[in-house]
């Protein structure tokens, strides 16, 4: 090439470069901000975001939104959800289905209404097939009819989270689907002080005595139909719709006809119950009576699509009407059951809607409560109290002994309140109440009885809440090992019922000394036992109702006039199997004697009190003799012909439900 053409090109080509602002010798580091590479006849390209390149900052137009989706378009895109996560397109893992399930529920119920998520219930229920789950009745009426536990359930839904294992707990205790949730740890010095060492020991015996009625589980039926099937296979027998599917039986060919006295499958018949305290008056002197106990359950067990409020009104105030009838001025302590509500089982925490919204199931409360100042058992600042508060007082009878009634559906696992901020053991502030009623007795020296209605220990029984409840009748019960003269102290005893059944549950105390890394407080494992150190006795009594396959039955016991410890106890009972033969009334018997049974050979002190100590001593015998455990069982069903067998492995269950007080224990048995 020549020198002027190369001149030439030479010039162009920096002609160009320099007209597109570039650097012909760039270094790698050269910050000059456009291209040093020519881009012949393009665009001069940036760096570092400078000249026309746009902010970091700057915002793009969202796109349009989506039309709204209707309330039905919500619903049916829910229902294809649940329909999905139930046909196992998230997995086959039940738990998880379960969970999945409820959590679906849970945030279509922040979006949609009360009534769109109980017909969304309603249709959950046909596409699954869960007819079956629905108490005899049907979808319809189950959820959203006369049943109507749809629209709690709904609001049930709306404060549930997984956060704090609500879900987990609900597919565990409703339907065991899910393991256990873990226990909580709970703080005891939150709700108690330490136990005073002059705390450690009770009284000891008058060697006076008293008798206390104890009765519990009325379920009188107000529908009773005398003649009716009471071998029915539909629910509660005994009733005008009564059917033997199998036998293809009806009110009009019963194959066991209702007895007016009573039937093993059948709730109270008036005559059954108004024969009890007949039976009451014929056995006890009731001038030797200063007060009886009603450990709940008045309500009968009608199926929930024949349930409704104006029904459990009616027989609560007939029933206590009854009571103050038969037993005059004897004055009644009653508690709650969990069918003494409705919907049966539901109680609602105070403060679950908000601070300005009433409960929900206030009326109950002062429909009970009333009555109870009514009839002169309660005064007026007690019963104002329970109206308030679940139907739960205390109060002191005229010899002074302290009666605190809780109501125990706060820790009943039907009870669908009990599954949202599930980990908080005292959603109600039922056990906050205990425990301050129990340090102001022991301030002021006073002796207590605990009155509820299902037992601590048991399968009816959520956790968290039963093993509080553990912790503080054992930080006010002292220890009882040291010999039969350590009575038991402050809490000396608790009564229960539900179990139809005429049981006993020993409280004992904690292995404790577990100390948070973070502070000194202790910090129990509530299946850690010290099995050497009996506590407390729970008393559950026996029903009225013979409700399923038991006798009826009620019992007496002899109550130190001064600690108010039980001495001794009577159990009388009407057979049921011969109420188609009774005349004109059922016929009451004795059942038995508690230390004619368990201490057959005096060797506990005839003025000692059958406190948890006893009840552990024979629960130590029943572990080496099976006729024991055997006759307890028995006796536990008030001598039912069909009291079922147990053997093996079921009778070292059934002496470990005795020795279990709160469900973390009981579910290790």
């Amino acid at each position: 090439m020549s020198s002027f053409k190369y001149l030439l090109l030479h010039g162009l080509l920096a002609s160009l470069t320099t007209s597109h602002g570039l650097q012909r010798r760039a270094s790698a580091l050269d910050q000059t901000l456009t291209n040093t590479i020519p881009n012949l006849s393009g665009p001069i390209l940036y760096f570092n975001g400078s000249g026309p390149v746009p902010g970091i900052n700057v915002t793009t137009p969202e796109p349009a939104p989506l039309p709204a989706l209707s309330t039905q378009q919500i619903t049916n895109s829910v229902l294809q959800e649940l329909y999905a996560i139930g046909t196992g397109k998230l997995g086959n893992n039940i738990c998880q289905i379960c969970q999945s399930s409820l959590e679906v529920l849970h945030l279509a119920s922040l979006v949609l209404s009360q009534d769109s998520i109980t017909q969304i219930l309603i249709d959950s229920c046909v596409a699954f097939n869960l007819t079956a789950y629905t108490d005899g009745g049907s979808c319809q009426s189950y959820v959203s009819g006369t049943g109507g536990l749809g629209p709690y359930a709904a609001q049930l839904l709306q404060k549930m989270s997984l956060a704090t294992g609500d879900m987990q707990a609900f597919c565990y205790y409703e339907f065991s689907l899910c393991p256990a949730p873990p226990v909580v740890a709970i703080n005891e010095s939150e709700w108690f002080t330490p136990k005073p060492a002059s705390k450690m020991v009770a009284p000891p015996p008058s060697g006076r005595t008293v008798n206390v009625l104890h009765f519990s589980d009325w379920h009188m039926d107000p529908r009773f139909d005398v003649g009716s099937e009471a071998n029915c296979t539909n629910g509660l027998c005994c009733r005008f719709d009564s059917v033997n599917s199998a036998l293809h039986t009806t009110t009009s060919n019963a194959s066991l006809p209702a007895s007016r006295f009573g039937d093993f499958l059948c709730d109270t018949p008036p005559d059954l119950g108004l024969s009890a305290f007949q039976s009451m008056r014929q056995n006890v002197n009731f001038s030797s009576v200063p007060f009886a106990i009603f450990t709940g359950d008045i309500v009968s067990h009608d199926r929930t699509n024949q349930e409704s409020q104006a029904l459990t009104s009616y027989e609560e105030q007939i029933a206590y009407d009854t009571f103050k009838a038969q037993l005059g001025n004897i004055p009644v302590y009653a508690t709650l059951g969990n069918h003494d509500s409705w919907p049966s089982g539901f109680n609602e925490p105070n403060g679950f809607r908000n601070d300005s919204l009433p409960n929900e199931m206030s009326w109950n409360y002062q429909l009970v409560s009333a009555a109870w100042q009514k009839e002169g058992w309660l005064d007026e600042v007690a019963a104002y109290y329970a109206a308030t508060h679940y139907g739960a007082y205390a109060t002191t009878t005229s010899s002074g002994l302290r009666i605190i009634s809780i109501n125990s559906d706060f820790w009943y696992t039907p009870n669908i309140f009990n599954y949202y901020n599930y980990t908080n053991p005292d959603k109600s502030g039922i056990l906050r109440f205990l425990a301050g009623e129990l340090a102001s007795a022991e301030q002021a020296g006073q002796r207590v009885w605990i009155l509820g209605h299902v037992p601590s220990g048991g399968s009816s029984a959520v956790a968290n809440p039963s093993v509080l409840f553990h912790s503080i009748v054992a930080r006010y019960s002292p220890a009882t090992i040291a010999g039969i003269r350590l009575f038991s102290g402050l809490t000396n005893d608790s009564f229960f019922g539900h179990t139809h059944k005429d049981q006993k549950q020993i409280f004992y105390d904690l292995q404790r000394g577990n100390v948070s890394a973070n502070s000194s407080s202790v910090v129990t494992n509530y299946t850690n036992i010290n099995y050497n150190a009996p506590i407390s006795v729970a008393y559950i009594g026996p029903s009225i109702v013979p409700l399923t396959n038991y006798n009826a039955g009620w019992s007496v016991y002899q109550v130190d006039a001064a600690t108010f410890e039980i001495v001794n106890g009577q159990t009388y009972f009407a057979n049921i199997s011969n109420s188609l033969t009774w005349n004109s009334e059922p016929v009451w018997e004795f059942e038995y004697d508690i230390r004619t049974i368990y201490d057959p050979t005096h060797q506990w002190p005839a003025t000692a009190p059958l406190n948890a100590t006893f009840w552990d001593n024979v629960t130590q015998r029943m572990m080496s003799n099976n006729t024991l455990i055997s006759e307890y069982l028995y006796l536990s069903t008030k001598q039912s012909a069909r009291t079922p067998a147990c053997t093996g492995n079921c009778l070292r269950t059934s002496i470990c439900q005795i020795r279990s007080s709160n469900r973390a224990v009981f579910d290790t048995c």
